[in-house]
C-alpha cells in the first residue's frame, strides 16, 4: 500500500488536471490549497501550469498586447474560477518569501566572509558582531553529562557537540558539563532552560549551575531574567527559580552582581550571596541554601560502550566501555572484563532465552560463564515488588531471579564497579527496567539496591540497536545442572521487533559496600513494577582503579 506522501501527490496530480480543466469544485479547491501548503515541488508545479495555462490563452487571442503584459480573455474561454486565483496569489506569495529568505541567509553569509576579511571591515562591524552572533555554532562544548535528558533540542547533544548560538536547551533530566573558549565550564542541574548567547555569555532561564573560572576567564558572564553576574576569577553558582528570582553564592574568589534595572554592580567575595527577586532588588541571600547549590564535578558514571558491529551495523557483542572513575575517563576492553558464571535463572510468566539470528536450530543457553554476545542468554527474570527478606533458594523451585558468581572478586573502587545491560524492545518503555541487586559478600555493612535509571537509556543517542535474535521458549524440562530447555518447535521465528541496548553503571558504594571491598557474586530480581521484564544480556565487573 503506498505511503501517505505517495498518496498525497497521486490526489494533487489529479488536482491539477481538474484544474487545468477548469471543473475543480469548492472542496476540492480547499483540497488542493492544503497540498500545495509548505510543499515548493507542489507550488513550483503549480505556477508552471498556471503559467503555461496563461500562454495557451494568449496565443489563442487575436491582441497581441503581448509588451504591455495584458491578457485579453476571449468571451468564449472559460474564465478560471475566483478560487483558483487565490491559489495562484498563495502560492506566488509562499516562493516571493521563500526568495525573500533566501537573499537575507545569502547577505547574512556574504557578512561573516567579509569579516574574515581586512581589519577594518572588521572593526566596522565590531558592534553588529557583538549584537548577534554570525556563526550559528559556538565554541562552547558539552565535555560531560550524566543521565542528561534534553527536551525539543534540534542540536546534537552528544558529548563533544558544540552548542548553538541562541537556541533553548531544556535540559529535563540529569546534568551536563559545558566548556567555553576561555575554559571557563559549567556544570547545569535539570531542570535547566538555558543558551549561549555569546562566546563567553550563557544565560540561565531556569535551574542550577555551578561555574569555575580559571585564570584567564575573568569575565565570563552568566545571565538571568532578573540579574547579570560577572566572573572575576572564581567559583560561584547561580540559582534560577521559575518565576526568574535568581540566588548567587560566591565559593572562592570574587564575581559582580547587579540587577536588570539597576546597572550598579554589587562585588561578592568568598562566602557572600546575593538574591535578586522580581522586584529587581539586590539583596543579601540565603548563605546556607547557597552552599549546597555549588556542584564542582559530575559524579562518576558510565560514559559510553562499544561494540562490534554485525554485517548490518548493529551490536553484535560488547568491546569496550569507558567510564568515569574519581572524575578520571578510563576506557576498559574485553580482556579487563570480570565475567560472572550464572548457575540459576527461574523466570516469572514468560521464560525465554536469547540466541543470535544465524545460530543452529537446536542452540540453546546452558548455565555457566556469561559471554560478551548480546543476543545470548536468559531474559526475563522473575522477581518481587519489595526487596527479598531472607536467604536465597537456588533451583528449579527456588527464588525467582537469577544468580550470579564472579570468576574473581570485584572489589569496589571509586565509580562503578559493574556494568549491566539491558535488552529493551523499542515497543517497551525508554527508561529501562527496574531491578533489585543483592550483594554477595561478607561485609556485615552490604545492603541491597534498587536500580531505577540507566546511564544510557532510550533517550540517549548511545543506545545501540541490538543483533538479530531469536527467542528460546523454555519448556519445564531441565537438563542435569538445572539449565531450563526450550522448546524447539517454538524457537525458531527471528524476532522482528528490534531492541537497543540500555546499560547502567552499577559503584558498590550504593550496597554499602566499603571502599577496598568486594563482592563475589549478585542476586538480580525484576522489581515487578510493570508488565516489563528485565533482559540483562551481558553482565561484567570491572578491574580495580590502580
Amino acid at each position: 500500500m503506498p505511503d501517505k506522501d505517495q498518496r498525497d501527490d497521486a490526489e494533487f496530480q489529479r488536482l491539477l488536471h481538474r484544474l487545468a480543466d477548469g471543473s475543480l469544485d469548492q472542496m476540492e479547491t480547499e483540497q488542493l490549497e492544503s497540498l500545495l501548503l509548505d510543499q515548493p515541488e507542489r507550488q513550483t508545479q503549480y505556477l508552471e501550469l498556471m503559467c503555461l495555462d496563461a500562454s495557451l490563452m494568449e496565443l489563442g487571442e487575436i491582441s497581441r498586447s503581448v509588451p504591455d503584459y495584458h491578457i485579453s480573455h476571449p468571451q468564449e474561454k472559460k474564465s478560471v474560477p475566483w478560487g483558483v486565483w487565490m491559489l495562484t496569489v498563495c502560492a506566488v506569495a509562499c516562493l516571493v518569501v521563500a526568495a525573500v529568505l533566501f537573499v537575507a541567509t545569502g547577505n547574512e553569509r556574504q557578512q561573516v566572509v567579509q569579516q574574515k576579511g581586512p581589519a577594518v571591515q572588521e572593526e566596522t562591524n565590531q558592534t553588529t558582531s557583538k549584537q548577534q552572533p554570525q556563526e550559528p555554532f559556538s565554541k562552547a562544548t558539552l565535555i560531560a553529562g550524566h543521565r542528561a535528558v534534553f527536551r525539543g533540542t534540534r542540536s546534537p547533544t552528544l558529548t563533544g557537540s558544540r552548542l548553538r548560538f541562541a537556541e533553548n536547551y531544556m535540559l529535563q533530566d540529569g546534568m551536563v558539563k559545558i566548556r567555553f573558549a576561555s575554559g571557563a565550564e559549567v556544570i547545569l542541574q535539570a531542570p535547566a532552560l538555558f543558551q549561549v548567547a555569546h562566546e563567553e555569555e550563557l544565560v540561565v532561564n531556569l535551574g542550577k549551575c555551578s561555574v569555575y573560572a580559571p585564570e584567564g576567564a575573568e569575565g565570563f558572564k552568566v545571565s538571568t531574567p532578573t540579574s547579570n553576574v560577572v566572573d572575576l576569577g572564581t567559583r560561584f553558582s547561580v540559582t534560577v527559580a521559575e518565576d526568574g528570582a535568581s540566588n548567587v553564592a560566591v565559593v572562592d574568589g570574587e564575581a559582580e552582581v547587579s540587577s536588570l534595572s539597576d546597572p550598579r554592580k554589587k562585588r561578592l567575595l568568598k562566602g557572600e550571596t546575593a538574591y535578586v527577586g522580581t522586584d529587581l532588588n539586590v539583596m543579601d541571600g540565603d548563605r546556607d541554601q547557597s552552599s549546597q547549590d555549588y556542584i564542582d564535578a559530575i559524579p562518576d558514571h558510565l560514559i559510553a560502550y562499544e561494540s562490534i558491529p554485525d554485517e548490518q551495523g548493529r551490536a553484535k557483542s560488547l568491546a569496550s566501555v569507558s567510564v568515569q572513575r574519581a572524575g578520571v575517563q578510563r576506557i576498559y576492553q574485553a580482556d579487563d572484563f570480570i565475567l560472572p558464571v550464572l548457575n540459576h535463572y527461574r523466570p516469572g510468566s514468560h521464560a525465554f532465552g536469547v540466541v543470535p539470528a544465524d545460530s543452529p536450530a537446536e542452540e540453546l543457553n546452558r548455565f555457566g560463564p556469561m559471554n560478551l554476545l548480546f543476543a545470548s542468554g536468559f531474559i526475563n527474570p522473575g522477581g518481587e515488588k519489595a526487596v527479598h527478606q531472607g536467604e536465597f533458594q537456588l533451583g528449579r523451585n527456588g527464588t525467582p531471579g537469577m544468580n550470579l558468581v564472579f570468576e574473581q572478586p570485584v572489589v569496589n573502587g571509586p565509580g562503578p564497579d559493574l556494568i549491566i545491560f539491558d535488552a529493551q524492545s523499542i515497543a517497551h518503555s525508554l527508561e529501562g527496567d527496574v531491578f533489585h541487586l543483592y550483594p554477595q559478600t561478607d561485609h556485615p555493612t552490604a545492603r541491597p539496591m534498587t536500580v531505577r535509571k540507566y546511564d544510557i537509556d532510550g533517550h540517549s543517542e548511545q543506545a545501540q540497536i541490538m543483533a538479530g535474535c531469536r527467542l528460546t521458549q523454555l519448556s519445564s524440562d531441565f537438563a542435569d545442572d538445572g539449565t531450563p530447555l526450550p522448546i524447539v518447535a517454538r524457537s525458531q521465528l527471528v524476532h522482528q521487533v528490534p531492541s537497543r541496548l540500555f546499560a547502567v553503571g552499577i559503584d558498590l558504594d550504593d550496597m554499602q559496600i566499603p571502599p577496598g571491598g568486594s563482592i563475589t557474586g549478585l542476586f538480580l530480581q525484576d522489581a515487578q513494577d510493570d508488565s516489563d521484564r528485565i533482559d540483562p544480556v551481558v553482565i561484567v565487573g570491572l578491574p580495580p582503579v590502580k
